[in-house]
């Protein structure tokens, strides 16, 4: 229930999607799934370092499996590969990044991932704890007090990376990615 994959809408920023091993009142389990989100979203393969889009992806072609509980990841290859139009949300990712000028001030690296609004698509969390998609919060409006945005935000694990990606394989140069 622990084990998923880095997916999300840039190559700099990915969640942690689970796999659809927990126990739901809709559907039976099935740890061998995990529901990646549209075809336009990032995964991270086997070998650690290159990503790909999902629309690329062929069965057999390994990908990163990550283990919330141990800190650990594999290289599992796919065995099969579904596309279906399916309601979505978008979860916005921020995690708070060092400035390089001046070490108080204190920035953000932001990014974003749609996943499907199901019950059995998760976030990781560490300690190989979860959040659902469904049990995520909505921001209401913009004009939203900015104390009640802090309630909103929940806390799991990001894969962050200074360097974009160019055809998969990461770049030097300067990227910016929305």
């Amino acid at each position: 229930p622990e084990e998923g994959c880095w997916v999300g809408s840039s190559a700099k920023i990915q969640a942690l999607i689970l796999s659809e091993a927990a126990s739901s009142q809709y559907v039976p389990t099935r740890p061998f799934r995990i529901n990646a989100g549209p075809v336009h979203s990032y995964i991270r393969m086997g070998d650690g370092t290159t990503t790909k889009y999902l629309c690329e992806l062929q069965p057999g072609d390994p990908i990163e499996v990550f283990n919330s509980l141990t800190g650990t990841s594999r290289s599992v290859s796919i065995g099969r590969l579904k596309q279906e139009v399916r309601p979505c949300v978008l979860v916005e990712l921020e995690v708070a990044t060092e400035d390089d000028v001046d070490d108080s001030a204190q920035k953000y690296q932001r990014g974003q991932v749609f996943l499907q609004q199901a019950e059995t698509v998760r976030l990781g969390r560490e300690t190989g704890s979860f959040v659902r998609v469904t049990d995520l919060e909505t921001k209401v409006s913009i004009q939203q007090d900015a104390s009640l945005c802090e309630n909103n935000k929940h806390s799991i694990l990001l894969r962050v990376t200074n360097s974009g990606t160019h055809v998969g394989k990461a770049y030097t140069g300067i990227v910016e990615e929305r």
